[in-house]
């Protein structure tokens, strides 16, 4: 069985993602979304390490959300449409990805994130 992960709020331990799917080698960063027909408002794709990306591919908007190496959100881009240039925030380390919409009222600047698996167990991102 495969090993659920969420993005909780480090602070306040608050469920930001219900079900986080992570992109750690070369091709599960390459794929990201590309093709996918749709994204759920409770999912999202952390791909780490990553700085920049792109929507090119796919078929959807997203949310996007730039984390530096201990988790804290440098920025977030709110409904980034298909076949774009994300612009590149200085200190990125990784990036989430989630339907457009969904991390409008859950994220902000600022805020520390961290991965929580099945297990309760706890990562930064």
């Amino acid at each position: 069985m495969a090993q659920t992960h969420q993005l909780v709020d480090a602070s306040s331990g608050d469920v930001i993602i219900a079900k986080l799917q992570l992109a750690e080698t070369f091709w599960q960063r390459f794929r990201g979304l590309q093709l996918r027909r749709t994204l759920a408002s409770d999912e999202a794709l952390l791909l780490r390490p990553c700085r920049s990306i792109h929507t090119h591919w796919m078929r959807f908007s997203i949310d996007v959300a730039m984390l530096d190496e201990m988790g804290v959100v440098l920025s977030v881009i709110h409904g980034q449409r298909p076949w774009r240039f994300v612009p590149r925030t200085e200190g990125t380390h990784s990036i989430v990805e989630a339907a457009a919409g969904s991390l409008a009222t859950r994220l902000d600047v600022g805020t520390r994130v961290q991965v929580a698996s099945s297990g309760s167990d706890t990562s930064g991102c």
